[in-house]
């Protein structure tokens, strides 16, 4: 397995939102031999702010990485055929899970679906712009 370090990631064309104490943004990113959106997801954890998890959606290898900030996690790669609608659907039915899995601070607002549903909804028109 692969383990990476990371730079804090540049958000100055991001799409940014939150769900209560976590803040989430959409950027599309061109690396090395791949391109395509990311989401980030930053928040509390041991009450500092973090990067939480990434979910780089890729063309050639989309994948996610949990704890991104502060674990030395392996990746976890995406096997959708489209990674983004993937990635958002699961927030939208698993968000505590990945928050646990990542070991963050899960403190999510009661009506933290209906948030993040207007979350994945701004998300969808944003990257229908990158199309």
């Amino acid at each position: 397995m692969v383990m990476r370090k990371f730079n804090p990631p540049d958000l100055k064309n991001a799409l940014q939102k939150s769900v209560g104490t976590y803040q989430l943004a959409l950027i599309y990113r061109y690396i090395t031999n791949d391109k395509g959106p990311t989401v980030h997801i930053f928040g509390p954890v041991a009450e500092k702010n973090c990067e939480i998890i990434r979910f780089d959606c890729f063309e050639r290898e989309p994948h996610y990485h949990l704890g991104i900030s502060y674990l030395d996690e392996p990746v976890v790669t995406i096997k959708a055929s489209d990674p983004l609608s993937w990635v958002l659907e699961e927030l939208e039915e698993h968000l505590p899970e990945y928050l646990k899995r990542s070991r963050a601070d899960n403190e999510l607002p009661n009506s933290w679906r209906s948030l993040i549903r207007e979350v994945t909804r701004a998300f969808k028109t944003k990257a229908t712009e990158w199309e």
